[in-house]
Formats: structure tokens, C-alpha cells, sequence
């Protein structure tokens, strides 16, 4: 692969985290990272997160995230993750991927996600 062609798939989303300043690994099919939460009552906290990326990306945004350790979500839709106990998968579709097929959108409705959570205890 050339510098001018474009990337796809999970080396398409690993590349678009790293440009946003985070450090990336692999766990399986997952790309991982260190995310600290930007809004909401949880503010300042750091939790890893777990993409699976479609190998389509970004033309598909990855499913909803996977998050440890384990925070629930207020909306529901929380289910076991493949990455683990400490883990869970949150099914939350990315909102309005049509209109910003981007790591940047995927991370805006990161924000989003966080910005909703209660200050409680773990699930």
C-alpha cells in the first residue's frame, strides 16, 4: 500500500485514533484505547475502549462500544462483551454516521454516550 491510498477497514480506524492523539492496541478483532470520559458526571474518569471495526470502515461504523470496566448506560441495551468479564458492549449505533463517516464523528458520539451517564455506581 502507497501513501496515497486510502485505508479501510481496522488499519483505517487505528490510523484516524492515532491522528487524534490516542495510542492504539489490538485485542483480537478489537482496536483498544484509553478514553477519558469528556462531559457528564463522570468527567475525568479514563475507561478503555474496544472497537471491532467492519472491514468497510469508514463506509460502516463500528458497532456500538465495548467499555471497562463496566459503567451500564441509563438507555439500557447493555449486554456481555467478548473482550471479557470487565468489560461490557453498549448496542449504540452511531448517530448521524452518514452525515461524518469519521473517527472524529465516532468519537463525537463517544462524547455523547458519556455525557448521558449517571454518577452511580457500576453496573
Amino acid at each position: 500500500m502507497t501513501a496515497t491510498e486510502p485505508l479501510w477497514g481496522p488499519a483505517a480506524l487505528q490510523a484516524g485514533l492515532r491522528a487524534a492523539g490516542y495510542t492504539t492496541w489490538q485485542q483480537g478483532d478489537f482496536t483498544v484505547f484509553e478514553y477519558t470520559i469528556e462531559a457528564g458526571p463522570r468527567a475525568a474518569q479514563t475507561v478503555r475502549i474496544g472497537l471491532q471495526p467492519p472491514p468497510d470502515f469508514p463506509t460502516t461504523p463500528p458497532g456500538g462500544p465495548h467499555v471497562s470496566p463496566r459503567l451500564g448506560h441509563p438507555h439500557g441495551a447493555v449486554h456481555p462483551s467478548g473482550l471479557g468479564t470487565e468489560w461490557e458492549y453498549w448496542s449504540r449505533p452511531a448517530a448521524d454516521w452518514a452525515a461524518d463517516r469519521s473517527v472524529r464523528g465516532y468519537l463525537r458520539h463517544l462524547r455523547t454516550l458519556f455525557a448521558q451517564l449517571s454518577q452511580g455506581a457500576a453496573a
